[in-house]
């Protein structure tokens, strides 16, 4: 594989992460709103239930720095690239677990 595709690699897991950073605000909402959870992130709970903040905190600024991060792939070395791919790898593996979370919890909601 060469440099480009790596580089391609990482930003389609990126774009992956932002997605479901995105998708755990919705469902936490969703969560949240039936009244049986609670958010389990102390600084998420300060802002959770703000939709105005919760777009800006979880939608708009992740895009904003994703975007940086774009333009970083393009300036660092293949070293660097392997660094940042283990980084990039290890929030998705989170994401997917957070998701994971809320699947079990929606069938919680709805079955029990």
């Amino acid at each position: 594989m060469n440099i480009l595709e790596f580089r391609m690699n990482l930003q389609k897991k990126l774009y992956l992460v932002y997605s479901l950073n995105v998708v755990d605000w919705i469902c936490t909402l969703i969560l949240l709103s039936s009244g049986r959870f609670f958010e389990a992130n102390p600084i998420a709970a300060t802002f959770i239930h703000s939709i105005y903040w919760g777009f800006v905190l979880k939608c708009v600024i992740p895009f904003l720095i994703i975007m940086f991060i774009f333009w970083g792939l393009r300036l660092i070395d293949p070293k660097q690239l392997f660094n940042a791919d283990k980084v990039i790898s290890f929030a998705l593996v989170v994401y997917l677990a957070i998701s994971l979370s809320h699947f079990v919890n929606f069938f919680m909601l709805f079955f029990y």
